[in-house]
């Protein structure tokens, strides 16, 4: 039988336990006022687009200089979501008639529109579907080239079962990914329209026809600009009647009769629009600071990064607090003025350091993260110091939600527990991590993956070392709710004082570390069901893509996870997939929608373009 000690004894063993180190009090002030700043109303969420971003910026570039680094800037553009910015206008002129439609009664900009005027010629395309597996393309013989195209939403035979349906290689009782509205407009910009409008099927415009809303495909990064409208079924059979002599109700039946297009040429007939919507530029910046090394190591560099960009006023799908959180200021205290406060501090610890020796130590504040990893990704496209002389990043992204874990046996020590992502990516982390963990009186949960959500990954995929330090999600992630009074500042400094022992023995073992594949990608041990609301698919290629190609079709592979579908079945960075169980891919949203139907235990076969040559590859999920 185990022998039981008193109770005293263990309460005590347990609160020795789990007690962490410390916090300096003047730390702890310095990076309350920090954290207040960037997360308080001046700077506005910090959301892409606003003046509070900028004035972010600012205090920490002025922070990076007081406290004695070599500050710059990296000025970069991004495209913020478009507008609607006025009325717009459109009508169809034929040989001896006119056909006006009526903006907001009969039709309307989409969320994917840019704006200014476009007047060409039209063509009805059935349902804009080019499927080489089904041998049916809507766009056989007729030219769109620099045309307006009328394309009917959804595809045909909506309504049919078994095999009487349009497309059987969908599993029954799921829509076809040919159905897919950003599908259906990659397939215009491939055959190079000019504009595409939209007509709602029978059933999804039920009795009322209602035009879909601008903000519906607001938020959807698209990097062709057109025009994108969306047509009443009632305005587009008049135009059809006129043109054609027949009315949209007749065409699409006889499309379901036979499954063989109705795509026509309206001959002698323009389009006339004039679509009041804007998409502008906006100028961003990274802020970056530079503290030299000095000694042996100084030729070689480590990264210290956070992303100081959030969400702003929070309107789009980034945010998690629906309808009622649209339009209101998400502070975004956690993620990431927590980082950025960390990021801050420990510019302010190194840059104290007389006679400093070891690597140089590039500060970076990133913008762009939350659409996308773009600020990472210009720094690694644009660094001030190579990659090739980088020896490790470390990221900061959400660390002020240090929370105690589980108990032992006995409930009753319970250590703050936070994870840190990459402890397989460098040769030496694993030992590093696990020194500082046991000093600090923490629990530390060690992923070894450098893939997932930050700045980080943008480093991994250019084979940099990476660690990345997180406190976990939570219920008011990406919602109004996450504000600085959330935040446990004592306990966020426990986390700083930790991540700067990392960067002191990153910065100074003689042996630099070496970058390793490790698998895994981004999950939260910690509270795997916080916050997200994401549903992943029924089948994970483990493929980054690349939200930034415009080499044309397809969509390119920016990086794969170790261990991953991707990998086993031979696909590398640089890939091109065209192609998805006979579905073409066009873009990212086209690679979503094929996916969408595969299933674990179905082989499929992916078709890839490497070297200019089309590969055909099998994957068995």
């Amino acid at each position: 039988m185990r022998r039981l000690l008193p109770l005293a004894f263990v309460l005590l063993a347990a609160t020795a336990v789990a007690q962490p180190l410390p916090a300096d009090a003047e730390a702890v002030a310095r990076m309350k006022k920090d954290l207040f700043f960037l997360a308080g109303p001046d700077c506005e969420g910090r959301g892409v687009g606003t003046a509070g971003l900028d004035r972010a910026a600012d205090h920490v570039a002025a922070q990076f200089k007081a406290a004695g680094l070599m500050v710059s800037f990296q000025p970069f553009t991004m495209l913020a979501f478009p507008e609607v910015e006025g009325p717009s206008s459109l009508t169809f002129t034929g040989p001896d008639k006119r056909v006006p439609v009526e903006y907001k009664g009969e039709f309307a900009p989409t969320g994917y529109s840019s704006g200014g005027k476009l007047a060409a010629g039209v063509v009805f395309v059935g349902h804009g579907i080019t499927a080489p597996n089904l041998k049916y393309d809507d766009y056989a013989g007729v030219d769109v080239k620099g045309k307006w195209v009328i394309v009917i939403r959804r595809t045909p035979r909506p309504a049919e079962k078994g095999e009487k349906r349009f497309d059987t290689s969908t599993p029954a009782g799921e829509d076809s990914p040919y159905a897919a509205l950003r599908m259906k407009l990659d397939n215009a910009v491939e055959h190079k329209a000019a504009g595409v409008i939209f007509v709602s099927d029978p059933e999804t415009a039920g009795s009322a026809d209602q035009l879909v809303p601008f903000e519906d495909h607001k938020y959807t990064d698209v990097s062709t600009r057109l025009p994108v409208l969306h047509l009443k079924r009632v305005a587009a059979s008049r135009l059809l009647q006129a043109a054609l002599g027949k009315t949209l109700v007749q065409l699409e039946a006889e499309n379901d009769k036979d499954l063989k297009p109705v795509s026509a040429e309206l001959p002698g007939w323009s389009g006339d629009g004039d679509i009041g919507v804007s998409r502008k530029e906006v100028q961003v910046k990274n802020v970056v600071g530079v503290l030299e090394g000095s000694g042996p190591l100084a030729d070689e560099t480590v990264v210290i990064g956070a992303h100081y960009d959030h969400l702003g006023y929070g309107s789009g799908p980034l945010s998690m607090g629906g309808n009622p959180a649209q339009g209101k200021l998400h502070l975004g205290a956690d993620d990431n003025a927590s980082g950025t406060t960390g990021l801050i501090e420990l510019a302010r610890r190194f840059g104290a350091e007389k006679n400093r020796r070891g690597r140089r130590l590039v500060f970076v504040a990133f913008t762009g993260e939350e659409r996308g990893l773009f600020g990472s990704k210009y720094y690694c496209e644009h660094p001030v110091v190579p990659l090739a002389k980088t020896a490790a990043m470390v990221n900061l992204d959400m660390i002020g939600r240090l929370r105690p874990g589980a108990g032992d046996w006995l409930g009753l020590t319970t250590k703050p527990r936070m994870v840190v992502y990459g402890t397989g990516t460098g040769d030496s982390f694993e030992r590093t991590v696990s020194a500082a963990e046991s000093r600090y009186g923490l629990k530390i949960v060690k992923i070894p993956g450098g893939i997932g959500r930050s700045d980080h990954e943008s480093f991994y995929r250019k084979k940099v070392p990476v660690l990345f330090l997180f406190t976990g999600l939570h219920d008011e992630y990406h919602r109004p709710a996450d504000i600085p009074e959330t935040i446990d500042v004592p306990a966020m400094a426990t986390v700083v004082a930790l991540c700067e022992d990392l960067v002191l023995d990153l910065s100074s073992s003689l042996a630099r570390p070496r970058y390793q594949e490790a698998a895994g990608g981004f999950e939260d041990p910690l509270n795997p069901h916080a916050g997200t609301g994401v549903k992943m698919a029924a089948v994970r290629l483990g493929v980054r893509p690349d939200y930034g190609y415009m080499g044309g079709d397809g969509m390119r592979i920016e990086g794969t996870t170790g261990g991953g579908l991707a990998q086993k079945t031979g696909l590398r960075e640089g890939d091109v997939i065209v192609e998805i169980a006979g579905v073409p891919v066009r873009s990212v949203q086209g690679y979503m929608s094929a996916m969408a139907t595969r299933r674990a235990g179905q082989a499929f076969e992916l078709v890839i373009l490497r070297g200019g040559k089309r590969v055909p590859l099998r994957v068995m999920p």
